[in-house]
């Protein structure tokens, strides 16, 4: 019973196709994270992905290949973080990286090479090759601050950084 309470939990909290946290999963690693901070912990970056020309891919090269895209870069984003970040799918091509204990200059660094990292590498699928990319917007947590008014500053440095050549990062 107990580990099928803890199958039914993770399920309710990891994004079925990309396997990384939902946003009930982001939400509850958020609080985590909150405590920790108001507790007397460090910094937390909060930073806002989205894959570059997703609506292309998927026009172009059909639903299929934009859910293995979804999928490839959530793998890869996942591997380069450290197991106590959190990778969350927030929407669509859009995803959530929570950053403990990482000042907002540090986390810029840190998603600059994990851009550099995937389009280093060629994203294939059926026989396709295709560069995946994805701009960021990355912020602090302020204290007190609810995750919405964070991801909405988040958010605006992100299409900062899709307005000024995607696969970039900017700070909010």
């Amino acid at each position: 019973l107990e580990d099928e309470i803890r199958r039914l939990s993770d399920e309710v909290h990891t994004d079925q196709l990309t396997q990384v946290a939902n946003r009930r999963g982001l939400l509850a690693q958020f609080e985590n994270e909150r405590a920790r901070v108001e507790r007397g912990g460090a910094a937390l970056a909060v930073g806002l992905l989205d894959i570059d020309n997703f609506k292309k891919l998927n026009d172009t090269l059909g639903h299929q290949t934009g859910d293995e895209a979804l999928k490839f870069l959530a793998r890869r984003v996942g591997e380069a973080l450290r197991p106590s970040d959190t990778l969350a799918r927030y929407g669509g091509e859009e995803f959530v990286v929570l950053l403990p204990e990482t000042p907002v200059e540090e986390a810029q660094v840190v998603l600059t090479r994990l851009q550099r990292t995937l389009s280093a590498e060629l994203f294939m699928h059926e026989g396709r090759q295709t560069f995946v990319t994805f701009s960021a917007g990355v912020t602090p947590w302020r204290p007190g601050e609810p995750l919405e008014a964070t991801l909405q500053r988040a958010d605006e440095a992100l299409y900062e950084a899709k307005r000024t050549g995607k696969n970039r990062t900017c700070i909010a």
